[in-house]
């Protein structure tokens, strides 16, 4: 009796002794489910070399198509549900973030190497939360800082003094070097990357404005003072809203009222009666003072008085009277200064041109002596 194995494609000649030699010899139910598995295997691999039912086949196919179709339904949901809106939304945050970069990466540090790494960086980011992550503001401040400082110390003129000009309000403000590196140190980008340091290039205008327009006549030589306009170029009322000084950080170089205001013509009189019976005693002290205060000082200058003496005398007489009249609250309100203000060269016509409608206001940063001491009376 022969008990060979009739030949099977899936089960080759040699096959078990070889697999005899390397692993004990397996159970028959354990030999029975490998040959079921690669019988399986083999229709599904070699199906022309297999005899398969047409039942076999078509439920083979049917597999293949519903796996192809799970797999599509699966790969698009997770396209337009997930990846695209995802892509989108990290699309959306790299144009957010370098349009952050460029706005403090300006003008001066447009093509700085900071610049272009961190471009790069934000370019090549994988997600959101990597984007976020990525620091401008840190990296652009230091760079502002250690240009401004440069610039400063490059654009200072003989009185130790920059020039400041601010990109987004059109004002020009002149400033001590001391006061301009404090200005650094205490902003960052956000601030830095709106201001540039240039020399000062000003020039005196000689405006004549009323005592209103000159800061109630209490501005003195050397007050720092804003100029407003309360009309625009083509006389229409500007903007109210509008809290920035047309020019900042103009210097008063002289100022002079009308001659008017030196011609002194005063008399003080004081009476008494006394009356003792049918005797009456009375009694009158009077002073009486008139003087010009310009025609002093031309005789101090023919030698008519003692110069020096006179000029002690009437030295800051306009400014004395308009502290005066501060502080009795009676004055000339009717009253004109000529005054010379150091002003940006390209600020002279906007003077000239709007003297009627400029209005010079005192910061309180520079304060004269008496108004600090009015304000921090009133708040101690």
């Amino acid at each position: 009796m022969n008990n060979k194995k009739p030949k099977d494609r899936l089960y080759p000649n040699g096959f078990e002794e070889e697999f005899n030699e390397i692993l004990p010899k397996p159970k028959d139910d354990e030999l029975s489910l490998l040959k079921k598995f690669n019988h399986k295997l083999g229709v599904y691999l070699t199906p022309n070399d297999t005899d398969i039912t047409e039942n076999e086949r078509k439920r083979k196919i049917g597999v293949i198509i519903t796996i192809f179709i799970l797999l599509t339904l699966i790969i698009s949901s997770y396209y337009f549900l997930i990846y695209e809106p995802g892509q989108k939304e990290l699309s959306l945050e790299k144009t957010t973030k370098i349009n952050e970069l460029h706005e403090y990466y300006t003008g001066a540090l447009a093509t700085s190497p900071n610049e272009m790494a961190l471009e790069n960086e934000i370019k090549n980011g994988k997600d959101i939360g990597e984007i976020e992550r990525i620091d401008i503001i840190g990296p652009a401040t230091k760079d502002w800082k250690s240009y401004h400082h440069k610039s400063i110390k490059s654009n200072i003129d003989k009185y130790n003094r920059t020039m400041a000009v601010y990109s987004n309000e059109s004002k020009n403000v002149i400033m001590s070097q001391n006061d301009a590196t404090k200005i650094v140190n205490e902003n960052d980008a956000r601030i830095l990357s709106k201001i540039k340091f240039e020399k000062p290039n000003t020039v005196s205008v000689p405006v004549l404005v009323s005592r209103l327009q000159a800061g109630a006549g209490l501005v003195n030589v050397g007050s720092i003072v804003d100029i407003y306009s309360n009309l625009n170029d083509t006389g229409e009322e500007l903007n109210t809203t509008n809290t920035n000084p047309d020019i900042s950080g103009c210097t008063v170089l002289s100022i002079m009222r009308y001659e008017e205001n030196g011609e002194v013509d005063s008399e003080y009189s004081k009476s008494k009666m006394t009356v003792h019976g049918n005797s009456t005693n009375p009694q009158e002290n009077s002073r009486k003072f008139s003087s010009n205060v310009l025609e002093m000082i031309k005789g101090s200058i023919m030698n008519g008085y003692n110069e020096k003496e006179t000029f002690e005398l009437l030295k800051n007489y306009g400014i004395k009277l308009s502290n005066y009249e501060r502080q009795i609250n009676l004055g000339d309100l009717d009253a004109q200064y000529m005054l010379l203000i150091e002003t940006p060269q390209d600020k002279v016509n906007f003077m000239l041109n709007n003297m009627d409608n400029i209005v010079l206001t005192i910061p309180t940063t520079n304060a004269p002596d008496w108004m600090i001491n009015e304000i921090s009376s009133t708040y101690d």
